[in-house]
């Protein structure tokens, strides 16, 4: 299937996004465009060329890691206070799309916006508050770690998206 992704605008039609988890659509339908005007997230819609049927979607919004909530390992060479991160606050698949690898269509672009603000503000990681245990395994599967105290939250660090993308 041929899609595009693209800056959420008011021509998209979000009625009827199912992804099958209720506050997955209800962001989507209710609440997306509040965060776009207070400038608290974007949001990015998976679509086919010339269609306005969102049949996927991410929001990405600011955020800082708390030096202490990391691994030991990832934290060398860190200064001991937040860390800048991208918190990945959404990603859904419409039940339509499932199984034809749009949620990592939708992920590897997030990855490249990602990488885009990073050289031009600076990240560590992209973060994530996984919704329950299938979306966990959905992150680790390319490469997110959990952080220690927090199974549900994984984390990126840009360094490896960075080496991934050059390979």
């Amino acid at each position: 299937m041929t899609t595009t992704i693209e800056r959420l605008s008011r021509q998209h039609q979000r009625d009827g996004f199912d992804c099958g988890k209720p506050p997955l659509n209800d962001f989507l339908a209710r609440f997306v465009s509040q965060y776009e005007k207070r400038n608290l997230a974007r949001t990015y819609v998976l679509v086919r060329p010339g269609d306005v049927k969102v049949l996927g979607y991410y929001t990405l919004a600011s955020s800082a890691i708390e030096f202490d909530s990391l691994p030991a390992a990832n934290t060398k060479k860190l200064p001991e206070h937040p860390i800048p991160a991208v918190l990945l606050a959404r990603l859904a698949v419409d039940l339509s799309g499932r199984g034809q690898g749009l949620g990592g269509r939708l992920l590897l672009d997030c990855f490249e916006r990602c990488l885009l603000l990073a050289d031009q503000i600076g990240i560590h990681s992209v973060t994530v508050d996984a919704i329950d245990d299938e979306a966990a395994r959905f992150y680790e599967h390319f490469g997110f770690t959990c952080f220690p105290e927090q199974p549900s939250k994984l984390f990126l660090p840009i360094s490896v998206i960075k080496q991934s993308a050059a390979d």
